[in-house]
């Protein structure tokens, strides 16, 4: 059985074709498309819409899907983060047949949009691991997530057109902790750094308890360097992919930092705000953010795992979502330098091998 994941991102899109090889994911193809820098530059995201025709991007996904030889026609695609309400809600202890209906009261309090809007979903969350996090027997802890139903509709639209089945639609909060984070239980905060814009989700005993998304990305570090050096935006894009295999030092080295922590200021402000608000919930008391794993287009950048180890003081790393992936092991360096841009279709795809 085969499995496509379909990572449809603000800079572009990405493919993802597994295996299920005895219950592991073994991967059989991948490729990609990105948007020309000046598109980027000018696009304008919103997480109520695509963001461009879904038959221009149902066309742009038939063609990956070909060049790549992918076989199968069975696909799953994630919801950004900022097009989804999600909420960890507490109701009292009751039958499990009155619970469908508490859930939509609650909902109907909390979603932003009336609920005949939007598609809901929920799952009941297990009792916590450690007695740090133990809570009070006679509450139940449910997930709730939910999603407007015109994106939803523009997402079946372009797989339609597309010619795929599409199995599944689900939150990148799930892909990104499928292939990131796997079964840890510990507490880690994902940061995905994309073309438009940076989510961030703090994932405990691999369940997304806390998330949020702040329209900076990629394109503001390439408008960032534009300003200060006088270049196209087509060039200043070209400096920063150099500036992210070129080794460390020289005067682009002593450049930089300083000018991405500028970029990236309310980025890391609202992750620490992030951060405290967790801390100082009741149910979390004694748990630890214990590292950042970082993911994303722009994660390769030098200096960008520095900055954000150093302002938060939390450990940092850029993630690797083939970790988890059974390949062939020449491909290890493509797979290396490509590998945290794919980490939302690697997810996607593991979805229904895991």
């Amino acid at each position: 059985e085969a499995f496509l994941g379909v990572d449809i991102g603000g800079g572009g899109i990405m493919v993802v074709e597994i295996r299920n090889d005895k219950l592991r994911a073994r991967l059989s193809t991948f490729g990609f498309s990105e948007y020309a820098p000046e598109v980027i530059a000018a696009s304008t995201p919103s997480p109520m819409s695509l963001g461009q025709d879904p038959r221009a991007i149902a066309e742009t996904l038939r063609a990956i899907c070909a060049q790549a030889k992918v076989e199968t026609k069975r696909a799953v695609t994630g919801l950004p983060i900022a097009s989804v309400f999600s909420s960890i809600i507490t109701l009292p202890e009751m039958p499990k047949k009155e619970l469908p209906a508490a859930v939509l009261w609650e909902a109907k309090k909390l979603v932003p949009m009336p609920v005949e809007e939007m598609i809901l979903d929920w799952k009941q969350l297990e009792e916590p691991a450690t007695p740090n996090a133990s809570r009070a027997s006679n509450v139940i802890r449910v997930l709730l997530t939910g999603a407007p139903k015109a994106l939803v509709q523009q997402y079946l639209a372009v797989f339609t057109a597309a010619g795929l089945e599409l199995l599944s639609l689900e939150t990148e909060a799930f892909a990104l902790i499928r292939s990131l984070v796997g079964n840890d239980p510990s507490v880690v905060c994902i940061l995905d750094i994309g073309s438009v814009r940076t989510s961030m989700v703090i994932v405990d005993n691999a369940t997304p308890v806390f998330s949020r998304s702040v329209d900076i990305g990629g394109r503001h570090f390439t408008r960032a360097i534009a300003d200060a050096t006088g270049v196209p935006v087509t060039d200043a894009e070209q400096m920063k992919l150099d500036l992210a295999v070129l080794p460390t030092g020289g005067a682009a080295a002593d450049v930089f930092p300083a000018l991405l922590e500028q970029t990236l200021a309310p980025v890391i402000q609202e992750v620490r705000y992030g951060l405290n608000l967790y801390r100082s919930q009741e149910e979390h008391r004694g748990r630890i953010v214990e590292k950042i794993i970082l993911a994303g287009g722009s994660s390769l950048l030098p200096s960008l795992v520095d900055v954000f180890s150093r302002t938060l003081e939390i450990r940092t790393f850029v993630g690797d979502p083939w970790a988890r992936v059974i390949y062939p092991t020449d491909l290890r360096p493509a797979l290396d330098a490509l590998g945290p841009r794919f980490a939302v279709a690697v997810g996607l795809a593991m979805r229904e091998v895991s």
